[in-house]
């Protein structure tokens, strides 16, 4: 009984990795916890990405129930993305993430090496290169 519970929280652990696991989609759902974006303002902010590669994301997130997009029947049309309350619960998660990764840092830092410096290396030799431009701290 003990194996099968332990293999279900795997599972679980598992889907949740893969429902956050695109490339701007922590990026995206960090966002959208401030309140609604439309996808201009989204895009600014992931100025890296095209446009097709965000709406592939947005795409995916509403799919899986995590964000919702309202269109406004207006001219020109209106679309906002917000999350939804399954969406909403991810974001304590997303916190406890990034205080990890702070003690993380902290952690592995080399004497004397700022957690700027260290987070700015640790990205340009990531394969996510392009986050090293946005602020780290």
């Amino acid at each position: 009984m003990e194996d099968l519970q332990y293999e279900y929280d795997m599972s679980a652990l598992v889907l949740g990795q893969n429902l956050i696991s695109g490339k701007w989609t922590i990026f995206i759902l960090w966002s959208l916890s401030k309140g609604k974006k439309r996808f201009k303002d989204l895009h600014n902010f992931l100025r890296h990405t095209s446009r097709s590669i965000l709406t592939k994301q947005l795409q995916e997130l509403e799919h899986n129930g995590l964000i919702q997009r309202e269109v406004y029947g207006e001219v020109p049309v209106r679309v906002e993305y917000s999350l939804t309350e399954i969406g909403e619960k991810l974001i304590p998660v997303l916190y406890a993430l990034s205080d990890w990764s702070k003690e993380y840092v902290t952690y592995s830092k080399e004497e004397g090496m700022s957690d700027v410096d260290f987070l700015r290396q640790a990205f340009i030799k990531d394969k996510y290169k392009y986050y090293r431009d946005y602020p780290s701290v």
